[in-house]
């Protein structure tokens, strides 16, 4: 198979898993913030349902820890692209990794002027 397909089907299941993951870790945070509000609207006292809260925040934890070795995976991938000559090449779909660089969608929108 060219390498460039097999560059863009594996580029396609890390973005894949990257949005997963993201949206996981969104998901864990509106569940952190409903635990709390939950208990206060039932009027409870304030151990009940510690246990839980600290579970939710280790997975939380855990999914920031898995969130960072995609990152460097993605990184890795990206030098092995170009040590199979697919230097040039643009794989769409998750946006730069940069840290220093705002994401990007992979959509062009309308910029104001200042």
């Amino acid at each position: 198979m060219n390498r460039r397909i097999v560059a863009e089907q594996l580029a396609s299941h890390l973005f894949t898993t990257e949005e997963a993951v993201d949206t996981t870790l969104a998901l864990m945070g509106d569940l952190i913030a409903a635990m709390p509000r939950a208990r206060l609207e039932a009027g409870l006292a304030a151990g009940i349902g510690q246990l839980a809260v600290d579970h939710v925040l280790e997975a939380a934890t855990g999914m920031a820890h898995v969130r960072r070795s995609l990152i460097a995976a993605h990184g890795a991938l990206a030098e092995a692209k170009d040590q199979v000559g697919l230097r040039r090449v643009t794989l769409v779909g998750g946006g730069d990794k940069s840290a220093d660089d705002v994401p990007r969608t992979g959509q062009l929108r309308e910029v104001k002027s200042a």
